[in-house]
């Protein structure tokens, strides 16, 4: 995954939340989605590490569209490793954005 990507998932995740600013005013169902998508990306970009160069050339049809589509492949097997129970960021994420609410 390129950084154009990381950037563009990580401005959604913010948006989600309403920005920054608005940890304070975070309901726990928008803390519970932010944490969700933010265990999809870390996910997400383990996975992109973990696979390399290792599904082989032209996998997804030519050279050019290899790199488009190995990506989406990999954001939505985060997505799914995530919804399926994940690795525990998500749980760890949503308490530490209440707790922020707290201060």
């Amino acid at each position: 995954m390129n950084f154009d990507a990381i950037s563009a998932q990580s401005q959604s995740i913010t948006a989600k939340m309403g920005g920054f600013s608005s940890l304070k005013n975070m309901n726990p169902q928008q803390a519970e989605a932010a944490s969700k998508d933010f265990e999809s990306l870390f996910v997400s970009q383990m996975m992109e590490q973990m696979f390399g160069e290792s599904i082989g050339s032209e996998a997804f049809g030519s050279d050019d569209t290899d790199e488009i589509y190995k990506s989406l492949m990999v954001q939505e097997y985060g997505k799914i490793i995530t919804k399926s129970g994940g690795i525990g960021i998500a749980d760890y994420v949503k308490r530490e954005l209440l707790k922020q609410q707290e201060i």
